[in-house]
């Protein structure tokens, strides 16, 4: 079948690699120039000259000049995977087979935008990687099929990013033959049970330590890399959070915020009747370090006190 493939992530280049090896007839890769507001790019130069594919790097696809030039190549299957922009209905309507993609979400459960992140930060248990039909409306077309994608408690954005990856590649191995064999599977998404998950930009990543452990334990590993991170501020200085331990059940009778004590390369802070302890941090642009840094060579305390989301919100007003 004649592929055109639309993609700027991991996710992409991992169903790339494997309809490459599938035997696909790739006739494009479209992707987007380097950009540093894009988390989890990749670069997709090197697999374009490996499978002697052109690679087209565009702004966006629903121009009137990309449009013809995909018309041109008259496929039979159009995949946007990992693309974080709506394609309009004129390019999905190229391809004479179907036009499809994937979420990493539970479809009709968390559409729109930061599955990952927002699956970290509820604390599931398990997610999916859902691949279905493209409709001009975000994440609502019809589901080809699903892989179920457990959360371990361990899991942060990037170990559970690993995941999805590996979960796109074996989606296209288990469903791609049957595009060959002329099968394109179809299940209607059940509207009443959709659900939506907003767009997160940096500045959303603000810690409020009155939370509990578990909460912020979740907040922290949902938004670490690729992600911007979750941040807080210690003497008016910005601390960027990449780890932290599980939690215990264990109470704590501390101020929410404070630096309670360091040990073993960790830092733990109070919370709402607990502790959460930190194992790297970043302060303000230095080079990330283990968290006890903060205090061995930042020079701050135990009794210091991280600033409180609302606390810094209400100054800001």
């Amino acid at each position: 079948m004649k592929v055109i493939f639309i993609t700027h992530n991991e996710v992409g280049l991992a169903c790339l690699t494997e309809l490459k090896e599938l035997g696909a007839d790739i006739q494009a890769v479209y992707t987007r120039n380097s950009d540093r507001d894009i988390s989890d790019q990749a670069e997709l130069k090197m697999f374009a000259e490996r499978a002697n594919v052109p690679l087209h790097r565009v702004s966006s696809v629903n121009t009137e000049a990309v449009k013809s030039q995909i018309q041109e190549y008259a496929p039979d299957m159009l995949f946007v995977i990992g693309w974080s922009r709506l394609v309009e209905q004129d390019v999905l309507n190229i391809p004479s087979v179907a036009a499809v993609g994937m979420h990493p979400a539970p479809l009709p459960r968390g559409r729109g935008r930061a599955p990952i992140a927002w699956s970290l930060i509820k604390g599931l248990e398990e997610t999916a990687l859902s691949f279905f039909h493209l409709e001009e409306e975000a994440d609502a077309g019809d589901i080809i099929g699903q892989k179920p994608i457990s959360i371990d408690i361990a899991d942060d954005a990037a170990s559970l990013y690993e995941k999805i990856v590996d979960g796109a590649g074996e989606l296209i191995e288990e469903y791609y033959p049957q595009f060959e064999a002329g099968v394109i599977p179809r299940k209607p998404q059940d509207e009443t049970q959709a659900t939506w998950w907003p767009k997160r930009d940096p500045h959303h990543g603000l810690i409020e330590w009155t939370k509990p452990p578990q909460e912020i334990y979740n907040w922290i590993r949902g938004q670490t890399r690729p992600y911007p991170g979750a941040f807080s501020y210690l003497d008016n200085q910005k601390i960027t959070v990449w780890g932290a331990n599980p939690p215990t059940d264990s109470t704590a009778f501390i101020k929410p915020g404070e630096i309670a004590y360091v040990d073993s390369g960790a830092v733990g802070v109070g919370t709402w009747e607990g502790i959460i302890e930190l194992t790297e941090v970043q302060v303000s642009d230095d080079t990330p370090v283990s968290a006890d840094n903060l205090v061995s060579a930042y020079e701050f305390e135990v009794g210091n006190v991280f600033e409180n989301a609302h606390d810094r919100l209400e100054g800001e007003r």
